[in-house]
């Protein structure tokens, strides 16, 4: 199934016209037309972010459903989805980044300023500390 179709049958179930999903997730009548008619094939990730709770659905389902890449990491204690799109870059870091400056601001600017003033080199150094010491500590749990 298209998504277009999958957002037609998901809105109709709700009781829903185009009109009101697009007054409920602040996206315009034509924006809806035009996705369910399959104009639009790939939704923005901000498009389904809005229309997710007003049918009734996750974000990740509808990631899922318009073809975004999901990459499953399992974690100790969670699993981790992330979804990428047909380019391989990430569909929705602006989340990650917020819980990444909610959990250690600190960490959060020192990191996007080893992205913007390390070399490459120095970076690639970076990450295999990091993740040295990650497996360190899942291997010790």
């Amino acid at each position: 199934m298209k998504f277009g179709e999958y957002l037609r049958e998901l809105r109709r179930k709700k009781g829903l016209t185009q009109k009101e999903l697009a007054d409920m997730s602040g996206f315009s009548n034509a924006e809806i037309s035009r996705i369910e008619s399959g104009d639009r094939q790939k939704p923005s990730p901000i498009i389904l972010k809005a229309l997710a709770p007003c049918l009734g659905v996750s974000y990740e389902e509808l990631l899922k459903q318009a073809g975004y890449l999901e990459e499953v990491v399992d974690h100790q204690g969670y699993t981790e989805h992330i979804f990428k799109d047909d380019d391989g870059k990430l569909a929705d870091i602006i989340r990650k980044a917020r819980e990444m400056q909610e959990t250690d601001s600190d960490w959060a600017n020192i990191a996007y300023r080893v992205s913007r003033e390390l070399s490459r080199e120095d970076i690639e150094a970076i990450k295999a500390i990091a993740n040295s010491l990650l497996n360190k500590t899942r291997n010790q749990q």
